[in-house]
């Protein structure tokens, strides 16, 4: 399996997705580049926080959102979830199909449960629980994130991306991200830039 290493810009827009809506499950897509067989997801993509299954919906938004990334010269590399039972750790059959469909976009696609008991202010590890795709079933990776620089098949970028997220948290910054859900409410939200939220975050 390549190394997948998690940004700054990537984790805090999937957590502060989850944030934004602690009371619903909510989706998305990461968006990643990739160099010398390492794969490095360096963006988030929120999708929804009302509904789960594969539909059209979720087609026309990642039908849309694989157009951003190749723009950007960037691929659809993965997709996040995170359930309104808090203590879900596993990919649901739902969330098994719309990982699929990421799949076969990008054959080294992978999927993440977001763990909510690890979003609190005194987190230690990153909130993602990977699963690659393996004989056509979805399966936990073990041992999971590593710390960055320990060369595990998953890292955050650096030490810095957990106390950044924490921090934007505390500042409630998921005020200023908005999905495709919303999207289709207001025209005018940029679900695919998040531009307001992406500066914040970069200046952070």
């Amino acid at each position: 399996m390549p190394e997948h290493t998690v940004s700054l810009q990537a984790y805090a827009k999937a957590v502060l997705h989850c944030a934004k809506y602690p009371w619903a499950t909510v989706h998305g897509l990461f968006l990643a580049e990739t160099r010398d067989g390492r794969i490095r997801h360096v963006d988030a993509v929120p999708l929804a926080h009302t509904w789960t299954e594969l539909s059209p919906m979720f087609d026309v938004a990642l039908q849309q959102a694989q157009l951003y990334a190749e723009a950007k010269g960037l691929a659809v590399s993965g997709y996040y979830v995170a359930y309104e039972e808090t203590d879900a750790a596993q990919l649901s059959a739902a969330g098994a199909l719309l990982a699929k469909a990421v799949l076969a976009l990008n054959a080294d696609a992978v999927a993440f449960v977001v763990d909510a008991k690890s979003l609190g202010p005194d987190a230690t590890r990153a909130a993602l629980i990977p699963f690659a795709c393996v004989d056509s079933q979805w399966r936990r990776q073990q041992p999971g994130f590593a710390a960055a620089g320990k060369g595990a098949p998953f890292v955050l970028e650096n030490n810095r991306v957990l106390e950044s997220t924490k921090a934007l948290v505390a500042a409630r910054a998921e005020i200023a991200i908005h999905d495709f859900d919303e999207h289709l409410g207001d025209v005018a939200l940029d679900w695919l830039q998040n531009p307001v939220l992406s500066e914040r975050i970069r200046a952070i």
